[in-house]
């Protein structure tokens, strides 16, 4: 088969397109045909080695994977060979855990294309237990921009910042991928919300998704800005997947008593904490990594109602895997990026 392969850590240079062994599925797993693989940012902190250090190499990356069952294992009964599935964008590795909720909590819980080979390729397997029946009514490329920041978006917004009507929000990177989609959810779930973004031409791809206040954090303030639009109280919520170089104004825009939830580093790894703020407002901190399967399920749920919607940017065909990734870091992408494994 033909997958798109990182041989070392670096820049898009790394990549290489190439033919390597079509797996064979396990006694609990199934071959999958990749029929549309998304990126995300996870992909890039892998072929960095900023993610995973240690990552054995060679690598295919690719969490986001919607296919065809071609194969079944001997012990898999309630699948079947033609089936269009959704795979679960992270499962554990050890078979002892699987099954057990919540997903990303277990010992040996990975994102599909972090420690285990993922969608850059042509085929992939999979235990049988982590694929889902796909939605009929959305094509490939759309369905592949959905499992990883539905997930997130649905553990980050609904389950640990507990975001309800009323309640003023702020997302960080609102045109990104899970920037795109936390919006989504938080508007679903009845809040008002605040985004930042990094150019004007973004302004109405956001507020088109239900944005209230856009602030461009280039030439704005975003913490006087914030400040106004809540009348002095703060944000009820921040939802970061930035990291440390916008962590000071999150922490000074949240109200007493406001959830941050981070999931994300793209602004840095590290920032300076100041402990007067954060006992003082009592906020509450939340680490986000992923999400469970009832949260997966419950968000494709939600697609499938029409309440939620995927949020394609462009596709690329998988032996431009490079040029995709140069795309996404040149932060021109509104939505998600998806790679066509049988493309020209």
């Amino acid at each position: 088969m033909k997958a798109s392969v990182i041989r070392s850590f670096g820049g898009t240079e790394v990549f290489g397109f190439t033919d390597v062994e079509t797996p064979q599925p396990r006694s609990n797993e199934v071959l999958v045909k990749v029929l549309a693989c998304g990126i995300n940012h996870y992909d890039i902190f892998c072929r960095r080695g900023e993610a995973n250090p240690r990552l054995h190499l060679p690598h295919v990356m690719g969490a986001d994977v919607v296919g065809e069952i071609v194969q079944i294992g001997n012990e898999v009964t309630d699948r079947r060979v033609g089936q269009r599935v959704i795979v679960a964008p992270g499962f554990p590795i050890d078979f002892k855990e699987h099954g057990v909720e919540p997903i990303n909590l277990t010992r040996t819980y990975s994102v599909l294309g972090g420690a285990i080979w993922g969608g850059y390729a042509q085929y992939l397997t999979a235990p049988a237990i982590y694929t889902y029946t796909a939605l009929p009514n959305l094509p490939d490329n759309e369905l592949a921009t959905l499992p990883l920041v539905v997930t997130t978006a649905v553990h980050a917004v609904k389950t640990l910042a507990q975001v309800s009507r009323e309640q003023k929000i702020l997302i960080q990177a609102g045109a990104s991928g899970s920037g795109a989609m936390c919006l989504q959810v938080a508007r679903l779930l009845g809040a008002n919300v605040a985004v930042t973004v990094g150019s004007d031409e973004k302004n109405d791809y956001v507020r088109e998704l239900g944005a209230e206040l856009v602030i461009n954090y280039r030439r704005e303030n975003v913490f006087e800005m914030l400040r106004d639009w809540t009348h002095g109280a703060g944000v009820d919520a921040v939802i970061d997947n930035v990291g440390g170089s916008v962590f000071a104004d999150n922490i000074r825009s949240l109200k007493r008593d406001g959830h941050f939830v981070n999931f994300g580093m793209v602004g840095g790894r590290t920032a300076e904490l100041v402990f007067p703020l954060i006992f003082y407002k009592q906020v509450h901190f939340h680490g986000s990594m992923m999400g469970t399967t009832v949260e997966l399920l419950w968000g494709l749920e939600q697609v499938r109602l029409g309440r939620l919607r995927p949020l394609l940017d462009r596709t690329f065909p998988l032996r431009e895997a490079a040029r995709a990734h140069e795309y996404i870091e040149q932060r021109r992408v509104r939505g998600k990026v998806v790679l066509l494994p049988w493309a020209d």
